[in-house]
């Protein structure tokens, strides 16, 4: 964890869903985020680039790999949009979709004549523009307390198969259960032994039937690594059911969380002892 200390209302830590937003929000969410912002210190961390990397990035991926095989097919940028919903890794996945739907709508910032103009924007996002873009007023070097290194660090490229034509990309994990990490994840732990604890004894609070299932899961986990079950501190299990208990941590004592996910950050926050997160409707 970086050494440096922040007083108080002088700095903010931006979450991976505050993050993105200010990407890809709509202009109120981008205002709101924009005016929390003004004039404090931009804090986040390698756990949530890597989370916006494995998300966002991965589907602006996904969205340059349909755009580039209904080019192949000579079709127009309205029947690339039609394929987008049915591409195996969208489809009967609303959350993904959405995601995916959010990149489209930045090609729309300023128009464009063609499919292949997309592609070209698209190409550009990944290889430059969305990590300049996540970055920008942000502390740097981000803080790096669980030393998360989730993602390959840049995307892949597949060439094309013939000359002049478009490659596509892709995003390797690094991070799975078959072997341990090169992250800090278990000495992570082990130096936030009290904090584990208690998120392991978290007092759930009464409420939605889903926040509270996803409560007892962060609360299972904690407790599976409090045993011994190193294995459970990594892999899918860490970014399906750690990561917000992780980037609470890693947001140095004292500093507010800025992010659109109440139901997990209000209760974690209170468990951990940290500020009341600063929160907004996407």
């Amino acid at each position: 964890m970086d050494s440096a200390t922040w007083e108080t209302g002088e700095a903010v830590f931006l979450e991976t869903t505050a993050a993105a937003e200010r990407v890809f929000g709509l202009p109120e969410t981008i205002e709101f985020i924009d005016g929390v912002c003004q004039d404090k210190t931009l804090l986040s961390s390698t756990y949530v680039w890597d989370e916006f990397r494995r998300t966002f990035l991965y589907d602006t991926i996904i969205c340059h790999t349909v755009f580039v095989n209904s080019l192949e097919r000579q079709e127009d940028f309205a029947t690339a949009l039609k394929r987008l919903p049915r591409f195996y890794e969208l489809r009967y996945k609303p959350r993904k979709l959405r995601r995916a739907l959010d990149v489209i709508a930045r090609l729309h910032e300023t128009p464009f004549e063609s499919l292949e103009e997309a592609i070209q924007r698209l190409d550009n996002e990944i290889r430059y523009r969305l990590e300049r873009l996540f970055f920008k007023g942000l502390q740097n070097p981000i803080l790096d307390g669980a030393g998360c290194r989730m993602t390959a660090k840049s995307p892949m490229e597949t060439p094309p198969p013939v000359s002049g034509k478009y490659g596509t990309f892709k995003l390797p994990s690094k991070c799975s259960k078959k072997e341990r990490p090169g992250c800090g994840i278990i000495s992570f732990w082990k130096e936030r032994r009290a904090d584990l604890e208690a998120v392991a004894n978290m007092k759930i609070p009464s409420g939605i039937k889903n926040v509270r299932t996803e409560l007892e899961e962060f609360r299972k986990a904690a407790q599976a690594i409090l045993k011994g079950k190193t294995i459970e501190a990594y892999g899918a299990r860490c970014y399906a059911k750690m990561a917000d208990i992780i980037i609470c941590l890693e947001c140095p004592p004292g500093i507010p969380i800025v992010t659109s996910n109440k139901k997990h950050y209000r209760p974690l926050c209170q468990t951990l002892r940290r500020p009341d997160p600063i929160c907004f409707q996407p």
